[in-house]
């Protein structure tokens, strides 16, 4: 029974780290992406 709970201690945490790393690089995509069109703009409006 301690290697159970042992166990899915150890598998909960391995899966949160997981979870929050891919959750992350999610958000870090999006921000990427707003970021990249925001220097688009601002080199359209250099231009103009």
């Amino acid at each position: 029974m301690t290697y159970l709970f042992t166990g899915m201690i150890i598998g909960g945490i391995i899966g949160l780290t997981v979870g929050s790393l891919a959750a992350a690089f999610k958000a870090a995509e999006k921000e990427i992406a707003r970021l990249h069109k925001e220097v688009k703009n601002a080199h359209k409006q250099d231009q103009s």
